[in-house]
């Protein structure tokens, strides 16, 4: 069975003109039939030009000279056209804004006077009062840096470095002490000079003494006995007050001529053995005249070079070496010991003699050393032997036990001289070296 097919019809239409903008009036539209806006609206019946010819076996003509959106559908011009088709907005000029009035300069603040400037209590002032009440305030650590150490207040806790700057204190003290210990030499070989064999035999003598004819004579007028060189000259003996006081006499004599230092006012002085003992039972005013009587009492103690001081405790012999112009102290102990305790009695005992001329922190206590003593008998002629070694600049380290005989017959020898001269002359006139 064959399909119907109804015969084509040719259409015809002339080229079409440009289609022009819905809101160009050269549109040729139609009244609407309804004008109720309510209403939907009808599509108007558009009359074209001119029409495309189209054949139906061929290619459509006049679309060369014709623009694609002629083609389109027209935009219907209802009357919600000009809502549904934007369009651009006419150009308005903008409102100028009206101007700012300037605002008003603030007054003039009258400066204050410098007596009012004085009285304002600023924020960091009224911190500081704030951290003092409190049990445990903080303390800033810049106060490591200052040249003179601020005392910390006792309710503020230290610093975290306040430990190493203890400890690099120390350290600038301790250097500070070295450069104001004296100078003393180490002598090369033997520092103990030999005895000749003519003291040999006068020591001899001196030991066959009878008991009461007197050996040898201090400085001060006081005789000597066999009774008493025997405590020195004999090994493992101790010595006596009379033989420590009489040759501490020597020490001083022999610094008093090579100083040239006048009796008047001396520059050199030992104590005897009581003034120690004194001093630590009786405090300073139990010897309070002493040094008055010796010409260095009051502020011209500051004056003096050195003054030894023997002290005799527990049946042992030390040795303070104090020099006031140097303002240091210095303590000698053949077993070891610091003197922390002599040290501080003798301070008491400056104290007294100078009074507001004494200031604690300029004294220094010397980390000096001595010898040591191998027996429990010897510590007296240690005591002597580093006094002369003071006085004539040897560094009493460089003797020890093996050197105790020969200084103790050194002792009786020059005591029995009569002081540090001739022979016994610490330095040798042949090679220049300075021996005890």
């Amino acid at each position: 069975m064959g399909f119907f097919h109804w015969p084509r019809r040719k259409r015809s239409r002339s080229p079409a003109k440009r289609k022009e903008s819905v809101f160009n009036p050269g549109w040729r539209t139609l009244a609407h039939p309804r004008s109720v806006p309510g209403d939907s609206p009808e599509s108007p019946t558009l009359e074209p030009a001119d029409a495309i010819i189209e054949d139906e076996y061929g290619l459509p003509k006049g679309w060369e000279s014709m623009d694609l959106d002629a083609c389109a559908t027209p935009a219907l011009p209802t009357e919600l056209g000009e809502h549904l088709h934007p369009r651009r907005l006419p150009y308005l000029p903008p409102t100028p804004s009206p101007k700012r009035a300037a605002s008003p300069r603030p007054p003039k603040i009258a400066k204050p006077a410098q007596d009012e400037l004085m009285d304002v209590d600023d924020p960091w002032a009224q911190q500081a009062r704030k951290d003092a009440r409190l049990p445990h305030g903080p303390v800033s650590a810049v106060q490591l840096f200052y040249a003179a150490k601020r005392p910390i207040p006792a309710n503020r806790m230290a610093s975290w470095y306040e430990a190493e700057f203890q400890k690099r204190e120390k350290e600038r003290l301790a250097r500070e002490r070295d450069l104001r210990r004296p100078s003393r030499v180490v002598p090369r070989g033997q520092p103990v000079r030999l005895l000749t064999p003519e003291w040999a035999v006068k020591l001899q003598r001196a030991m066959q003494a009878g008991q009461g004819n007197a050996v040898a004579r201090s400085l001060a007028g006081d005789d000597l006995y066999q009774r008493d060189i025997v405590t020195c000259i004999r090994p493992m003996a101790w010595l006596n007050d009379e033989i420590i006081n009489a040759y501490l006499g020597l020490v001083v004599h022999y610094l008093r001529q090579l100083n040239g230092n006048l009796n008047d006012r001396p520059t050199f002085h030992a104590f005897n053995t009581f003034f120690y003992s004194t001093l630590r039972d009786k405090g300073y005013q139990g010897v309070r005249r002493w040094a008055n009587r010796a010409k260095i009492g009051g502020e011209s103690l500051l004056n003096v070079d050195t003054v030894f001081i023997p002290v005799h405790e527990s049946s042992h012999w030390t040795l303070l070496v104090v020099r006031p112009m140097e303002r240091t102290i210095e303590y000698f102990d053949s077993l070891g010991s610091r003197g922390a305790r002599q040290v501080r009695n003798v301070k008491e005992w400056l104290r007294g003699e100078l009074g507001s001329q004494y200031k604690d922190e300029e004294w220094v206590h010397l980390p000096s050393v001595s010898s040591q003593q191998d027996n429990g008998s010897d510590c007296g002629v240690f005591l002597l032997t580093n006094a002369k070694a003071i006085a004539v600049g040897v560094e009493p380290t460089s003797i020890g036990p093996v050197h105790i005989t020969l200084l103790r017959q050194k002792i009786v020898a020059e005591l029995i001289n009569g002081g540090l001269h001739g022979e016994f002359s610490p330095q040798d006139m042949k090679t220049g070296a300075v021996l005890l």
